[in-house]
């Protein structure tokens, strides 16, 4: 109940990106997109595991290859696609704070919905191939602890440490420009959904470092409970907030919450009047 109660809200948030005016034609209005949809991915694997546990565990352990390959794909895609859709949005920001005389003639910028399309075909090729060594076995002598380490190492941690410093030298340039009083209106947008984009990345490796000491208990142990609360009460929960703070964080999104339950201020007025 907790993923699907997530999958309805991050749902709900991609359809008030897509209609906020403020955000037509903008780059931050693709990232602010995939960032939802990645939640939405995690949450509808959560949905189904949370469903059918006892079958979902049973035949991605010990079943057929036919029922493994594609669940490892569905499981790989909503563990890894989150951490390349930081990786793609932390580069456009590093422009656009960094390097803001190259912003507008970057490949990356110009191109920055189809870079996410290749992202999303990337992590789902990428995906289909660990599923198939992993279901057929095609390299013996590995460890599922060994092939885990190895896929986390390069497909996660990897692009988190590469994000996270293009972030870092995001945040210094953005008080470097505080401090000297140079922020313009458009300077000023940018800096927002920078530091939007920075608080849900730091959440996103807090996640990320807890969910870590999960699967090694699980591993090491061999009781998959402790995984088992974090997924449900914990992971689910931590997909809300990014709908959460940019709610938060947004004027514009607030209003078009209430136009759309009816509760503004004028209708409030008439009623009570």
């Amino acid at each position: 109940m907790v993923n699907l109660m997530s999958f309805v809200i991050n749902s709900f948030h991609l359809c008030i990106i897509s209609r906020l005016e403020t955000l037509r034609g903008t780059k931050y209005r693709c990232v602010l997109i995939n960032v939802a949809l990645a939640d939405i991915t995690n949450n509808i694997r959560m949905v189904i595991f949370y469903s059918c546990s006892e079958f979902f565990l049973a035949s991605y352990i010990r079943g057929a290859p036919e029922l493994r390959i594609p669940i490892s794909v569905m499981m790989f895609i909503s563990n890894y696609i989150s951490f390349h859709v930081f990786l793609l949005a932390s580069m456009e920001k590093y422009v656009a704070i960094c390097e803001p005389f190259s912003y507008q003639s970057s490949v990356l910028v110009r191109w920055l919905p189809l870079n996410f399309v290749i992202i999303w075909l990337y992590i789902f090729s990428l995906s289909t191939i660990l599923s198939l060594i992993n279901a057929l076995n095609l390299i013996p002598g590995i460890s599922n602890l060994g092939i885990t380490v190895f896929r986390t190492a390069v497909f996660a941690v990897a692009p988190n440490v590469v994000s996270g410093t293009l972030l870092i030298k995001v945040y210094k340039e953005m008080r470097r420009m505080r401090n000297r009083s140079e922020i313009s209106a458009q300077d000023s947008e940018k800096t927002n959904a920078a530091t939007y984009l920075i608080i849900i990345f730091t959440l996103e490796m807090i996640a990320f470092l807890l969910n870590s000491v999960c699967i090694v208990f699980t591993h090491s142990t061999g009781n998959p409970l402790l995984c088992t609360i974090w997924n449900a009460f914990i992971k689910a929960p931590y997909t809300m907030l990014n709908t959460v703070i940019y709610g938060w964080r947004t004027q514009s999104y607030r209003q078009h919450v209430c136009k759309l339950f009816g509760c503004n201020r004028r209708r409030i007025s008439i009623a009570e009047g």
